[in-house]
């Protein structure tokens, strides 16, 4: 009844809902689990002809490789990273930064792929990569981030069929409105 691709799918979405369920805990299961929905997205963008977001997948492992770096550091010293806001400098960046990124991927992919939908797979592929970076550093905003990336993504991955993806992106919409309120009552509580 369901092919080997849409179950691959459901089990890429799985993993990755649940990194996203200890993301918003700070619990550092976060990565590992982001970790394999990496390898496991691989394939399926891949499948679906989505080249950036199937790239991405190889800089998701790496950043998740950094990420368990960055949170074991803080756990071995006894200390947990501090939730904050993004500095100013930062948000001008970050817009910079995925501008920049969305244009030369979406170039990429218009020249060198038989993309048809390289400017959603170029901004997408772009704020998912800052956005992943951000969550290394804590920034509460990121989710915010997070809640722009879930809704344009629900779109593409509706017009790609990738239909369990496009569910899992939902339900993001609402664990990143969840993580967001979690995080800034950490930001409260730490400085009270």
């Amino acid at each position: 009844m369901f092919t080997q691709s849409f179950l691959i799918e459901v089990f890429g979405a799985s993993c990755s809902l649940l990194a996203v369920w200890y993301l918003r805990k700070q619990n550092i299961l976060y990565w590992p689990f982001n970790l394999i929905n990496s390898m496991v997205y691989f394939f399926v963008f891949y499948s679906k002809g989505l080249y950036a977001q199937m790239s991405m997948q190889i800089v998701y492992i790496l950043l998740c490789i950094y990420g368990i770096i960055e949170w074991l550091k803080h756990i071995n010293s006894g200390k947990t990273v501090p939730v904050m806001h993004i500095p100013k400098k930062t948000l001008i960046g970050i817009a910079v930064t995925g501008s920049i990124l969305t244009g030369v991927l979406y170039l990429i992919l218009k020249q060198y792929t038989d993309s048809n939908v390289p400017f959603l797979d170029a901004l997408i592929t772009s704020f998912s990569l800052i956005g992943t970076w951000l969550f290394t550093k804590r920034y509460v905003e990121t989710w915010l981030i997070w809640i722009v990336i879930d809704v344009v993504g629900i779109g593409l991955f509706i017009n790609k069929t990738m239909y369990p993806t496009a569910v899992l992106y939902l339900i993001f919409i609402g664990m990143a409105t969840h993580g967001y309120f979690l995080w800034r009552r950490n930001i409260a509580a730490n400085n009270v």
